[in-house]
């Protein structure tokens, strides 16, 4: 694709520019928080007890509906009610499919899927559950599945829990600048679709789209074209995941160079996990590899992120669903970068008074910290990093979590957000010990930074995975906000996509 020609994603109509503006000023002003109710109790400050989660079970920007994840626990009692998996799955989906109906969504219109699991071999009843589960309340999903993204981790947020589900839906499917079409996986020119699949087996879509936004499942170092890992070396793996990345994003007639923002997961990498000879160092030798293959795969593919990084968050993983796989990233896009109302403009890390370095062959950090499109901001994962000194200045996790958020709070005002316009969070915790302290300092300090979500929390989700970039990190914070009633400038001469 010309990098230099305009290319307006158009789904079921064509829309001219003052419509996509008109549409898109309509809708993205537009935020209803839907707060979290479990045994008849509103699930936020004063009505739940500090150290207990408070959050909505879903935000709705637009036509977007960002989800709360759940898991095996009743809504109607916050208990979990069987130790079996797949009738932990089912609770979770009617959570999800209940929840999608009281934001005016049907389950038809599920987009995406993070799914956690607490250990990866349950991975062929998950699929299966929710090919019949499909079959009974979401019959549209089995021809045109979500995109997915599975994990094991080492704890879910509710221990005894075994399944946990992160989503996102939109209202409609035809809502004049935000139509969603999906775009099939394939596996040697078969698509991953019931019944091209046998019960049991991975059955999703490659990518989704939204008005200007793609959403990508996982990508992992599979063959496409065999289904299988041919490789244990963690470079050739992670090529292969971006050449995968890259070739679902022209197929969709989007490209490599308009990545916004990524997730990256790695696992059995524990040799590579020791700390450094300096122990507050940010980030770890696995993280090293990761960022070298990565800036070394843009330079030859897509140079304009080399200039505007996307936004990035990474985690690491005792396992994926493939125990084969080293590592898969997740991936957010847009199709075009100067797209009325949805114009994309990156905000850059800066770490000891200075801009992460940008020349192939230096493997330290290189993202965006948050990265604005239109009204909605991505924000990266945010940690203790001093923006002084470049150092985690401190063990203590009161300290770090402190930090994280401090971090947060500025990466939004200099986007020209606030904390109060949170619409998402995702808190990642290797240590679940941690968890009720860290509700009770999150509750504290939305009390004197941003007293509106103490009413109105956002969505969220609590991750434990293995560590983070770095083993001294305790705690990271990723984010999705909006800018209300502020639509984004439109160039009297847009230049075009990228």
């Amino acid at each position: 694709m010309n990098i230099l020609n305009t290319h307006y994603h158009k789904c079921n109509r064509c829309l001219n520019k003052n419509e996509l503006i008109s549409n898109y000023m309509k809708t993205i002003s537009e935020l209803k928080r839907y707060p979290m109710n479990d045994d008849g109790g509103r699930q936020n400050h004063p009505d739940i007890t500090s150290g207990l989660p408070s959050s909505s079970g879903a935000v709705v920007v637009g036509n977007i509906a960002f989800l709360n994840s759940f898991d095996g626990r009743s809504m109607e009692t916050g208990e979990v009610t069987s130790g079996k998996f797949e009738e932990q799955l089912s609770v979770c989906l009617d959570n999800i499919r209940l929840t999608l109906e009281r934001v005016g969504s049907p389950m038809n219109n599920l987009v995406k899927t993070l799914i956690l699991l607490k250990d990866h071999r349950d991975a062929p009843r998950m699929w299966k559950t929710m090919l019949k589960y499909y079959k009974t309340y979401a019959p549209v999903l089995i021809e045109e599945p979500p995109i997915v993204t599975v994990t094991q981790v080492e704890s879910l947020a509710t221990p005894e829990c075994l399944v946990e589900i992160d989503t996102l839906s939109v209202l409609s499917k035809d809502e004049p600048g935000w139509e969603m079409k999906k775009y099939p996986m394939l596996h040697g020119d078969v698509k991953q679709i019931y019944p091209n699949v046998e019960p049991g087996e991975p059955f999703l879509s490659e990518a989704v789209s939204i008005g200007n936004l793609i959403y990508l499942s996982g990508m992992n170092g599979e063959n496409p074209d065999l289904g299988k890992i041919e490789t244990n070396m963690f470079e050739e793996q992670w090529n292969t995941s971006l050449e995968k990345v890259n070739a679902t994003l022209d197929r969709a007639g989007s490209s490599m160079s308009n990545i916004i923002k990524t997730l990256h997961f790695q696992c059995r990498l524990k040799s590579l996990l020791k700390p450094s000879d300096d122990i507050y160092r940010s980030h770890s030798p696995a993280s090293d590899r990761l960022w070298k293959t990565e800036l070394e795969y843009f330079d030859r593919h897509a140079p304009y992120l080399l200039d505007e990084f996307p936004g990035s968050t990474f985690l690491k993983v005792s396992s994926l669903a493939n125990p084969d796989a080293l590592g898969q990233t997740e991936v957010i896009g847009v199709f075009d970068r100067f797209r009325p109302g949805w114009e994309v403009k990156n905000y850059p890390t800066y770490i000891g008074q200075r801009g992460f370095p940008r020349h192939v062959g230096d493997i330290k950090k290189y993202y965006s910290n948050t990265v604005r499109v239109g009204n909605l901001l991505y924000i990266s994962g945010q940690t203790a990093t001093d923006i002084y000194t470049a150092r985690i200045e401190s063990s203590v996790f009161e300290d770090q979590m402190l930090t994280a958020l401090k971090n947060l709070r500025a990466a939004l005002e200099e986007a020209g957000g606030s904390l109060e316009n949170l619409v998402k969070t995702y808190i990642l915790l290797p240590n679940p010990e941690a968890t009720t302290r860290m509700h009770q300092i999150l509750l504290e300090f939305y009390q004197k930074s941003a007293p509106r979500l103490v009413e109105e929390p956002p969505a969220s989700m609590v991750i434990h995975p293995y560590n983070l970039a770095s083993p001294t990190m305790l705690i990271e914070i990723d984010a999705i906000a909006f800018i209300p009633d502020n639509v984004a400038s439109v160039p009297s001469d847009s230049t075009g996509g990228i």
